[in-house]
């Protein structure tokens, strides 16, 4: 069943999806799904959308919601920071938690490109709550890059000047750039301490590869690190995409459906 579901977060609405198992006869392992910077919950190429539902097939259920100022949730574009995504996340945590019919103790987070940064960030804040991470092409290095005034490859050293940032049409605020001053996303996301699978392109130049090297590092025998040959952020071809696909589901079931 797919249901269509609000939160409150921040005095904001958000909007997403929730996909629940059918005939289902005890409580549910589950699985919070973030998406990335200038996308949504369904994500590059509905990639969200098929994990979901497969997900589903296999009696995990899942909610994908639309960060602040992102898809259909409530705000604009100008509103978004990393630390209000975090705390969107923290929210919906918190949320999927009190369902009555999710098992607290098998929930998963999985977060794409900014969205792996968020997931990763708010499994170090709540790592009691949280089971098991999966990450795709996560972007910590966007805030550090941030700070140099770089945005995924994109110069924004007018961004004191102007006051924002144009990202592809975008308006993207100096709240956000003040924000990732403050923040470090690889010490946050270091306190998390269960297992976690990592898949990332070679070919990546809108978060680096080495991102997920130095994650793999940091988590040791905890993670599991696949390194595509060829793919690049988005995964655009039917072998990659498989290859992350694949990856994520096997480990996640592994992870939420043993015990």
């Amino acid at each position: 069943m797919e249901k269509y579901v609000e939160i409150n977060s921040m005095g904001y609405t958000l909007r997403g999806m929730m996909h629940i198992p059918e005939n289902r006869n005890e409580k549910i392992p589950f699985v919070i799904l973030f998406h990335g910077f200038q996308d949504d919950r369904n994500e590059i190429n509905f990639v969200h959308t098929e994990l979901s539902r497969r997900l589903c097939e296999r009696g995990i259920g899942s909610v994908r919601f639309d960060f602040l100022g992102s898809g259909e949730s409530d705000g604009c574009f100008e509103d978004i920071t990393v630390s209000r995504e975090v705390q969107n996340g923290l929210d919906i945590l918190d949320y999927v938690d009190a369902l009555p019919f999710v098992d607290s103790s098998r929930i998963a987070l999985h977060g794409l490109s900014l969205g792996g940064c968020v997931a990763g960030m708010v499994a170090g804040l709540r790592k009691e709550k949280v089971k098991a991470l999966s990450l795709w092409c996560p972007a910590l290095d966007l805030v550090y890059n941030m700070r140099e005034k770089n945005l995924c490859g994109q110069d924004v050293s007018d961004i004191e000047e102007k006051g924002y940032a144009d990202v592809e049409g975008l308006r993207l605020s100096l709240d956000f750039y003040k924000d990732c001053l403050g923040i470090d996303p690889y010490a946050i996301a270091s306190q998390f301490d269960k297992r976690v699978n990592l898949v990332h392109g070679d070919q990546d130049i809108t978060a680096s590869c080495d991102v997920s090297r130095k994650l793999k590092d940091m988590y040791g025998d905890r993670a599991d690190l696949l390194i595509v040959s060829g793919a690049e952020h988005r995964f655009t071809s039917v072998p990659y995409r498989k290859a992350r696909m694949e990856s994520a589901l096997r480990f996640l079931c592994n992870e939420l459906k043993k015990g």
